[in-house]
């Protein structure tokens, strides 16, 4: 039985109602940082997104890069391990996502941009 002043905590972001504060972490991502969990793991954090969302990423020519879904109730934060669709790493350079709130239909997409420098 718990007690009444127990509180149950979530680390991490909360999933939000909306797209405006939709961001990614690190950015610019600099290969040579210690972000790095190790040197076969290199990944970003999407964060403040919906419970329920898609984010793709493309280059700034417009190319296809990836694509992957983001569902949970308890966090807003989604890791991308920087891999494209054909599992090859991502070149350095400039790049565009684009986040749609899957349960928001008629709303407006967000449309951002990271930076990747080696």
């Amino acid at each position: 039985m718990l007690d009444r002043n127990f509180v149950q905590l979530y680390p991490g972001v909360q999933p939000q109602d909306n797209l405006d504060n939709v961001s990614v972490v690190p950015n610019p991502y600099i290969s040579r940082s210690g972000y790095k969990e190790n040197e076969f793991i290199r990944q970003i954090r999407f964060t403040n997104l919906p419970g329920q969302c898609t984010i793709s990423i493309f280059t700034v020519t417009g190319e296809f890069v990836h694509e992957f879904d983001h569902e949970s109730s308890t966090s807003g934060n989604a890791w991308w391990d920087m891999r494209t669709v054909n599992n090859q790493e991502i070149a350095p350079g400039l790049y565009l996502f684009h986040v749609l709130n899957d349960d928001d239909t008629d709303g407006e997409p967000f449309i951002g941009k990271f930076a990747v420098i080696r």
